[in-house]
């Protein structure tokens, strides 16, 4: 498991050289880690580098002056948070978190095409994460912000609920796959 610390200066470092889509498969391992460890400030962040990847993967939101100046106050922020995690500060940490999600909302108000945020579909979106990993539906609610009417409601759109666990490894799976293409 990664420390927060490790945590903070990933998602600086990815959203800085705009890995979008690395930012999304990190929020996965951070969500991940939040939920075996019941850890709030790690969820947090995990959701905000979701949302992050969510609107760096939006041309609409990235070719936009108001994200180039918000963005820079994003980067500032998050370094701010590094530095809070650093001196063991957890409540300038989630200052500096919370000023990244203002961030993330004041862009989404103004250039959002949906009813709902980004912001608050990230908190159901990693929520519904945490909740594959085995927390309850209020627990995943509840580590990460997430409505849990709404998170419910996402739940039960999804079939992950009715999916089994994949119990084969790759070389049964090739194995299997050569059988069937060997018998054709």
């Amino acid at each position: 498991m990664k420390s927060l610390e490790f945590d903070v200066g990933e998602v600086l470092k990815l959203f800085e050289s705009n890995k979008v889509f690395e930012l999304r498969g990190l929020s996965s391992r951070v969500v991940r880690e939040a939920s075996l460890n019941n850890d709030y400030a790690k969820a947090e962040l995990g959701v905000i580098a979701y949302a992050l990847h969510k609107i760096e993967s939006k041309q609409h939101f990235v070719k936009s002056p108001q994200w180039g100046r918000l963005k820079q106050s994003v980067k500032t922020d998050l370094r701010n948070a590094q530095i809070a995690i650093k001196q063991n500060n957890t409540k300038a940490f989630l200052e500096s978190l919370k000023k990244v999600i203002q961030h993330i909302t004041k862009i989404d108000s103004q250039l959002g095409n949906y009813a709902i945020g980004i912001y608050d579909k990230a908190k159901i979106k990693e929520a519904s994460l945490a909740y594959s990993y085995g927390l309850s539906i209020a627990q995943s609610a509840q580590l990460t912000g997430a409505d849990k009417k709404e998170l419910q409601e996402y739940i039960g759109a999804t079939t992950m609920h009715d999916e089994e666990l994949e119990t084969k490894n790759l070389s049964q799976r090739v194995k299997e796959l050569k059988e069937i293409l060997q018998g054709e």
